[in-house]
């Protein structure tokens, strides 16, 4: 009898270690950019103001804990370390749960059903790592419910932690009550009402968070959309994690009075639970992932390294029908100098391939902000980043930085000195925000400085207002301030070209050629100006267009050769 008892917990531990193995591995090959991209959306700070003030609010101490896992993400393999372990904690305490309820079966594979939602709910870039850490803690209150035997004392401690848990853990308590209700039902069904009381005081919890304005909605106070994007619709996905716990729990109970069951019945239940585990892995493989997404967030994660080369390499992989691909990789030749050099040697739509139209989303706030950067126009940069910013509690990381150095471009210290200090209490960002005390109160450091000078002399004049003639004026204003800022002058030629607006295009040429902005025109610009001067000689020689560049053209005229890019975009 030992030596079974030996083998059966040799085979449950070695089981549990082939899970987390398996999730670490599919999570480091799938997911390793989602938990970069998650990152930029948490900020853990080494500050009790900050901690005191998340744990006063519903939920607070799973969001703290998941905040401070997350801030690790930044780390190759540690976001899906971190993960793997959360999620075979969560398949163990459920297995045991299903053990002590169902003590004769082997339900072990069914508690994999949760893991497996939470695996690919993550993906979702709207959903909080905080649910996770929040339904690990209504696993291990309820645990300890099922051990106690009195009634009395179960009753006490639900109520007792069913608010204790909507404090720590938030909307979570709603299932550890649901769950606790259920269990009652069938155990101990002529004193199950007694329950009904814990019920009454989370959702009585709930109504007063609504009345302190916590949430707009009872549903972000009782329901998994609590750990969603307040701002976004979660959509019945959130509540599979919840449903599946309820449904392998009522069959636990409904089969719990089995005491021994045949050999060859086990072991066709092992195989039906395998069955469900599959179907359940492929369905939300197929209908929870979006490959746009998870695309997109390896190119920002490109974008934020600044490894313009690596992006470029990626987009060259990939189809770039798609405007937010076609940004970053703007942004990519921009930076490298290339943009009106390659313009059309890329697919291109149209001025939105260029940037995007606000949505007031945080996610296209910080593209938008990283564009505008690149074009030198600061204030609409600084903009986004705040908007960005705010929609995300003032902690995004990557925009805390963002405002840092527009507000010392700005001149504006004392706002730059407020988010070094929020930085400076952060593990991974102290350092660099330290590093940028030494231009607090120091214009010379500033103009000095290799990028932050450069961006400075691309600001506006004060007597003009940002946006009132249109954009490319905004642009025009900027070249005509800092003509030595080429990403300007390449923006405002390839937004002329994109709007097929050819006067513009022809108006910025003549203004701007054999100047300190546009010393020479680059292929993308020679290729525009065959659209007004290609029967001009003395233009085509006066803006030294080559022999290459004139070729295409008449070759595309005279039918020889449909596959010129830029004429079939410009000429359609």
């Amino acid at each position: 009898m030992k030596n079974r008892f030996e083998k059966v917990r040799f085979i449950y531990i070695v089981g549990w270690i082939v899970v987390f193995i398996a999730l670490f591995l599919y999570m480091q090959l799938k997911e390793r950019y989602s938990f970069y991209f998650t990152e930029q959306w948490n900020i853990f700070l080494y500050d009790w103001p900050f901690v005191k003030s998340v744990l006063w609010q519903p939920g607070g101490l799973a969001r703290l804990i998941a905040d401070f896992l997350i801030q690790f993400f930044i780390y190759p393999y540690c976001g899906a370390l971190i993960s793997a372990f959360l999620l075979t904690s969560t398949g163990i305490i459920t297995s045991i749960i299903l053990k002590r309820l169902a003590p004769a079966l082997h339900l072990s594979v069914l508690s994999l059903l949760p893991v497996i939602s939470f695996l690919f709910l993550q993906f979702n870039i709207n959903y909080q790592l905080s649910g996770t850490v929040a339904f690990l803690l209504f696993l291990c209150a309820f645990v300890f419910y099922l051990k106690i035997q009195s009634l009395v004392w179960r009753i006490i401690y639900t109520s007792f932690f069913s608010l204790l848990l909507y404090w720590l853990a938030g909307p979570v308590a709603s299932l550890f009550v649901a769950a606790i209700l259920i269990t009652e039902l069938f155990v101990n069904f002529r004193s199950f009402y007694y329950f009904l009381l814990p019920v009454a005081l989370v959702y009585l919890s709930a109504v007063v968070c609504l009345r302190l304005g916590v949430a707009g909605e009872l549903k972000y106070l009782l329901l998994p959309d609590g750990y969603f994007t307040w701002k976004l619709q979660a959509g019945n996905v959130i509540y599979q994690p919840w449903l599946l716990m309820l449904a392998i729990l009522l069959l636990a109970l409904l089969l719990g009075p089995v005491k021994r069951v045949k050999k060859n019945i086990q072991v066709a239940g092992l195989v039906i639970q395998f069955v469900v585990f599959g179907w359940l892995s492929v369905f939300n493989s197929s209908f929870m992932i979006d490959s746009r997404h998870e695309t997109f967030k390896e190119l920002d994660y490109y974008m934020r390294q600044q490894d313009w080369d690596k992006l470029l390499e990626r987009c060259s992989q990939i189809d770039m029908n798609n405007y937010l691909y076609q940004n970053c990789r703007n942004v990519a030749l921009a930076e490298k100098g290339l943009l009106a050099e390659n313009l059309f040697d890329y697919k291109q739509g149209d001025l939105r391939s260029i940037y995007l139209s606000w949505d007031k989303t945080p996610y296209i706030s910080v593209l938008l902000s990283d564009v505008y950067f690149s074009m030198g126009h600061i204030a609409l940069s600084q903009r986004m980043a705040f908007e960005s910013n705010e929609s995300v509690n003032n902690y995004n990381p990557r925009m805390l930085k963002r405002l840092i150095q527009t507000n010392l471009i700005y001149g504006a210290y004392p706002v730059a000195k407020k988010y070094i200090a929020i930085l400076e209490k952060t593990k991974y960002y102290a350092d660099w925000a330290r590093s940028q005390r030494r231009f607090l109160e120091n214009d010379k450091a500033v103009e000095d400085d290799t990028l932050l000078g450069s961006k400075r002399e691309c600001i506006f004049p004060k007597n003009v207002l940002s946006g009132k003639n249109g954009f490319d004026s905004d642009l025009k204003h900027i070249i005509d301030h800092n003509p030595t800022h080429q990403a300007s002058i390449q923006y405002l030629g390839a937004i002329y070209l994109l709007m097929r607006d050819i006067e513009g295009f022809k108006t910025m040429v003549e203004k701007y050629y054999d100047t300190p902005a546009l010393p020479a025109l680059p292929k993308g610009f020679q290729e525009g100006v065959m659209l007004f001067a290609a029967n001009d000689t003395s233009a085509l020689k006066h803006y030294a267009i080559s022999d290459q560049v004139i070729q295409g053209f008449e070759a595309y005229k005279n039918k020889r050769n449909s596959q010129n890019m830029y004429l079939n975009f410009l000429l359609k």
